[in-house]
C-alpha cells in the first residue's frame, strides 16, 4: 500500500458575503476533491495545540505526528534543517516592503530568489561575525546568530510574523524583551538604511530558536517517506524526520506555480517510497494578500492540476490518500487562525459526506479529532 498526503496550505476559510455566504472552498469548482470526499471519509481536526501561534510550522508538525509540545523550538531552525545549516540561534528572516512606517508587503513585493540573494549578500557585507544572512526561496531568508546571551533571551523574546501585521505600523511590533531583542532591532534599523531604495526595503526576523531534534518517521511508522514542497519550512520538517527531499524546478509558491512539475514529481516518488507528502503554498499566499478571486482560482487549479492529475494516474485500489489544509487563512483576516480544518481520508472507510468543505466535513465519520492523531488514523 502507498500513502499520499496532500496539504494545500491555508485553503480553509470563513464564509464570505460576496460569494453568497460560502467559503472559497465551497464556492470553487472542485470535482476531484469532492470525489475523494464522497468515496472516502471526512472529519475536522485541530492542528494547532492550545498555547501555540497558528503557524504552518506547528500545524504541519502536528499533521505529521510530531508533537509540538515536545519538539517545537521555532520556525527558523526548522527551515535551517532543510539546508543543513546550524547556529546557536536561527531565525526566519523575511525581506519585506514598508511604506511610511506601515508593513505593506510581507513578501518584499514578490521579490524573486535572485533579487533576494543579492540583497542578503549586501546585508552580509555590512555585518560582523555575530550574525549571517542566508537567502532562501523568494523573500524567505534565514538569520543565523552565533552569540551567547547571558539572560534567557530566546525564551522571553517576542516576535511577530510579518504577514500578521499587514497594514499596521511595524514599529509597534518590533522584537521585544531581553538583550537578543535589542540586537534584532538594530539589524532591522540597519537594513532600512542599506535597502531603502530597493524592491524589498527592510528585513523582518521572527520565529527564532535553537536547532530541534525530531523523531524518525520510519522508526515510528515503519515507512520510508518523501517530502515535496515549494518552501524550506516543509523541507526542513521532512528532513528532520528522515524523509527524502525532492526539489521541483520553476515553482513559485504562488497560484501560478509549476503544478505539472509538482504532480509528476509526486507520481515518481510514489514509485520509490511508501509515503509521499506534497505541500503547496499558493492558496495560502492568496489568503495573506486578501485576494478572494485569486484564492478561488488557486483552489480550482489545485483541484484540477494536482488532485485531478494524480487521480487519473494512480491505482486507486493500491493507495490511501489524506487531503487537508494545515490551517485556515481567512481572506477577511489575511492571516492564520487556529480553528479546526476539514480533512478527508480515501481508501479506508466511507461516510455520507458528498463534498469537501469546512461545513460538510463536520458531519463526517471521524467527527472532530486532535490533529496529533491524524497520522495514526491515516496509517493504522
Amino acid at each position: 500500500m502507498k500513502y499520499l498526503l496532500l496539504i494545500p496550505d491555508g485553503m480553509a476559510d470563513w464564509s464570505i458575503k460576496k460569494i453568497r455566504n460560502k467559503t472559497p472552498l465551497e464556492y470553487a469548482d472542485t470535482p476531484n476533491m469532492d470525489f475523494l470526499a464522497k468515496e472516502g471519509a471526512c472529519g475536522i481536526a485541530k492542528t494547532v495545540p492550545e498555547g501555540f501561534e497558528p503557524g504552518s510550522d506547528v500545524a504541519n508538525m502536528t499533521i505529521l505526528g510530531i508533537d509540538p509540545l515536545k519538539y517545537y523550538t521555532g520556525r527558523g531552525p526548522i527551515e535551517a534543517l532543510s539546508r543543513d545549516l546550524s547556529a546557536n540561534l536561527m531565525f526566519r528572516c523575511n525581506l519585506v516592503y514598508i511604506e511610511s512606517d506601515i508593513m505593506k508587503d510581507h513578501s518584499g513585493r514578490k521579490i524573486n530568489s535572485e533579487e533576494a540573494e543579492s540583497l542578503f549578500n549586501r546585508l552580509n557585507d555590512e555585518t560582523d561575525g555575530r550574525v549571517k544572512f542566508y537567502p532562501g526561496k523568494s523573500y524567505r531568508g534565514l538569520l543565523a546568530i552565533n552569540e551567547e546571551f547571558e539572560d534567557d533571551s530566546i525564551e522571553i523574546l517576542k516576535t511577530k510574523p510579518p504577514h500578521d501585521i499587514l497594514g499596521e505600523p511595524f514599529s509597534e511590533y518590533l522584537p521585544k524583551n531581553g538583550e537578543l531583542s535589542k540586537l534584532l532591532v538594530q539589524l532591522i534599523e540597519k537594513s532600512k538604511k542599506i535597502l531603502q531604495e530597493e524592491k524589498a526595503n527592510m528585513i523582518w526576523p521572527w520565529g527564532g530558536g535553537k536547532m530541534p531534534q525530531f523523531p524518525s518517521f520510519k522508526k515510528e511508522w515503519g515507512l520510508d517517506g518523501t517530502m515535496i514542497s515549494e518552501v524550506d519550512l516543509l523541507q526542513g520538517i521532512g528532513k528532520g524526520i528522515g524523509f527524502e527531499i525532492v526539489e521541483v524546478d520553476n515553482v513559485t509558491g504562488y497560484v501560478n506555480t509549476n503544478y505539472k512539475g509538482l504532480a509528476k514529481a509526486t507520481l515518481q516518488s510514489l514509485k520509490n517510497t511508501d509515503f509521499v507528502a506534497l505541500h503547496t503554498e499558493g492558496i495560502d499566499e492568496a489568503g495573506h494578500e486578501g485576494k478572494l478571486d485569486e484564492k478561488i482560482e488557486g483552489i480550482e487549479l489545485y483541484d484540477e492540476k494536482i488532485v485531478g492529475y494524480l487521480l487519473d494516474r494512480v491505482e486507486l485500489d493500491e493507495i490511501k490518500i489524506m487531503l487537508l489544509p494545515d490551517h485556515p487563512t481567512p481572506i477577511t483576516l489575511r492571516t492564520h487562525v487556529a480553528e479546526p480544518i476539514p480533512f478527508l481520508i480515501y481508501g479506508k472507510k466511507k461516510d455520507d459526506v458528498k463534498i469537501f468543505s469546512e461545513k460538510a466535513c463536520r458531519k463526517g465519520l471521524f467527527k472532530q479529532i486532535d490533529g496529533i492523531n491524524l497520522m495514526r488514523l491515516f496509517l493504522k
